[in-house]
């Protein structure tokens, strides 16, 4: 009978170890129209900012080429945040949360960019 309790004993607290790894893990945010990360990488068409996170794409956007998320210059608070945060480079410091319209004219669209607090 002792010998049931200690392999109970061993198994409770491999559970309460693995709990307690598993909360303190960081989840990943994601859903199917936005994204959580860093900004990894910017560059600048005509009219329009492009930028890549770091975590890749939402799934609405599956197919844009190499990863790329549009955010339109009509967008100017966006395009500012983006730029000073590129020139600053704090980049890898700041996580944000984009949200996406999906695929429009072939590229990934950006409707929103929420800088992590």
């Amino acid at each position: 009978m002792k010998t049931k309790f200690v392999h109970l004993g061993k198994t409770l607290k491999l559970f309460a170890v693995l709990a307690g790894i598993t909360a303190g893990a960081a989840p990943a945010q994601a859903a199917s129209t936005y994204l959580s990360g860093h900004i990894n990488n910017v560059t600048f068409g005509s009219s329009s900012i492009m930028i890549m996170l770091d975590t890749g794409l939402p799934d609405n956007c599956a197919g844009s080429p190499c990863g790329w998320m549009v955010v339109p210059d009509s967008y100017k608070s966006m395009v500012a945040f983006v730029l000073g945060l590129w020139m600053r480079g704090d980049q890898a410091e700041v996580g944000v949360t984009v949200y996406t319209d999906g695929l429009v004219n072939g590229y990934c669209r950006v409707n929103q960019i929420d800088p992590a607090n």
